[in-house]
């Protein structure tokens, strides 16, 4: 990528709380694949949204936030897609940058999803978000989800891939609530995932 993208992201505290979403540090970022990438929900869930990513066309820009240890970078390098990776843990960050093969289109940033209020909007044509719903709103309630989900729909164009358990969990967030956070935006795709309560979402403009 050519434009400095990352120095538009807000600063992050350097080392966050060691539970919730603070834990994927150190030991836990360096085993985060090999305790998750053979189990089914794992599985169904990158066949699916490998499958919506192919689909995109080269050059596509997409900010996949949080990144984790960039379980999707071989899909993107494969589709020649541009992608800002976004995580709040830097160690993540790491086991992530250790995938690419082409580090021009690849830019690495701390940051929060709740506030990306210094990236320009319609920045990015995707935006990717997997496995984030549970933290979000264990840390900031409902209205955590309702700001993600403003801040995902100000700097994407075009479409955001998102899964979430909606039912039968402490955490959960349900179909409803992803809905009333939707402006001018509508679930086009709805995928069930590992159960019935567990939904790999595509949202798209109305």
């Amino acid at each position: 990528m050519t434009s400095p993208l990352m120095e538009y992201l807000p600063p992050v505290a350097p080392q966050q709380p060691p539970s919730g979403a603070g834990k994927y540090h150190g030991a836990v970022a360096t085993g985060y694949d090999a305790k998750r990438e053979s189990s089914p929900k794992w599985l169904i869930e990158q066949a699916i949204i490998e499958g919506w990513l192919n689909e995109l066309p080269a050059g596509t820009k997409i900010i996949d936030i949080p990144a984790g240890t960039g379980r999707f970078f071989d899909c993107y390098q494969r589709n020649n897609h541009l992608v800002v990776a976004v995580d709040r843990s830097r160690d993540m960050l790491q086991q992530a940058a250790q995938k690419v093969r082409d580090a021009k289109r690849f830019q690495f940033g701390a940051g929060d999803i709740t506030n990306m209020n210094q990236l320009p909007d319609k920045l990015f044509d995707v935006a990717v978000s997997v496995r984030v719903t549970r933290w979000v709103i264990g840390e900031y309630g409902p209205d955590g989800i309702a700001r993600m989900l403003k801040e995902l729909q100000r700097v994407t164009l075009a479409k955001i891939i998102l899964t979430a358990r909606v039912a039968n969990h402490p955490f959960a967030v349900t179909l409803d609530l992803i809905d009333s956070a939707l402006d001018g935006w509508k679930i086009s795709r709805n995928e069930v995932g590992v159960d019935m309560d567990y939904r790999i979402l595509m949202i798209e403009p109305a």
